[in-house]
């Protein structure tokens, strides 16, 4: 189904389809990839000899983090309503007695939350009197959200369809939890690892879900092994994550240690070279005191 056919389809979600699932994923990949530098970042650069810059970039950084997190959500909750044949903010349709495009109004407040979520970390990070923490605990929430429609949304789907997103579930409540937890743990790596893995593995299992039930070749939902497939599918995303993870913070244990390097040998280059300065002087000073001699 091409994206003019999607928006054309009668009280359609943008979601509902192809598109709509490698666009999340894409934005939800994204943010992972970020996290995947910012977070190795943050626990290495502590004991760098460049812990201020990477502070202030780190502080930036995370400024840009939130803005975009509650743009993008304020963004998607508007495109949800207002493409065409979307339900234009109605609900009930008072003519047929009947609601009007809930799965629209279900993405529009997961959309919304994650709004509200970024806006919240944005102005904590403008140094607004809010309580330190509230920014995990709206993103939390967001997770939470996105968890509890997902699961309603799925008991009216197809079998296949609805077991591939009890599984994005995993993911999804995984984050939350360990959102939470970052509320009272806050910069805690180990937490901030494990939430970027279940991050990354959201992003790519929408991607998974685009391709299994509206790609070009659908998987069969007849086959009885394909869920045992489906579910291998899901450890091998999440395994894919890790050593992802893993690779990430190597290569940014690896630059911090070859810029501590060369700083080092810099600094020990000036030591040198003021050494040897004091010591021509030194020498110039005694040859002088000789000649007067």
């Amino acid at each position: 189904m091409t994206i003019t056919q999607v928006f054309n389809h009668s009280h359609t979600s943008v979601m509902g389809y192809f598109v709509g699932h490698t666009m999340a994923g894409l934005a939800v990949l994204l943010l992972g990839f970020s996290w995947s530098i910012k977070h190795p970042l943050r626990f290495l650069g502590r004991k760098s000899k460049y812990s201020l810059q990477i502070e202030k970039l780190l502080y930036w950084f995370e400024l840009l983090e939130w803005g975009v997190i509650g743009g993008v959500g304020f963004l998607g909750a508007l495109l949800e309503h207002n493409v065409p044949g979307g339900p234009h903010f109605r609900i009930y349709n008072e003519t047929t007695h009947k609601f009007v495009a809930l799965n629209v109004w279900q993405h529009w407040t997961i959309y919304t939350a994650f709004s509200m979520a970024g806006v919240v970390g944005f102005l904590t990070r403008c140094k607004f009197h809010i309580p330190l923490g509230l920014d995990y605990l709206m993103f939390s929430l967001a997770l939470f959200t996105e968890a509890l429609l997902f699961y309603a949304h799925a008991n009216r789907m197809s079998a296949l369809d609805k077991f591939s997103h009890h599984i994005l579930l995993i993911p999804v409540c995984s984050g939350a939890v360990c959102s939470l937890l970052e509320v009272w743990h806050r910069n805690n790596p180990v937490l901030e690892l494990f939430r970027n893995s279940v991050f990354i593995t959201q992003g790519t299992w929408f991607w998974q879900i685009a391709f299994m039930l509206f790609g070009p070749s659908r998987w069969d939902q007849s086959d009885p092994e394909i869920y045992i497939f489906t579910t291998l599918c899901y450890i091998w995303h999440y395994g894919s994550a890790v050593m992802f993870l893993a690779s990430t913070y190597g290569i940014v244990y690896w630059v911090l240690w070859m810029l501590n390097g060369r700083r080092v040998k810099r600094i020990e280059e000036m030591e040198i070279q003021k050494f040897n300065q004091a010591d021509a002087k030194t020498y110039t000073a005694l040859l002088n005191g000789s000649d007067e001699e």
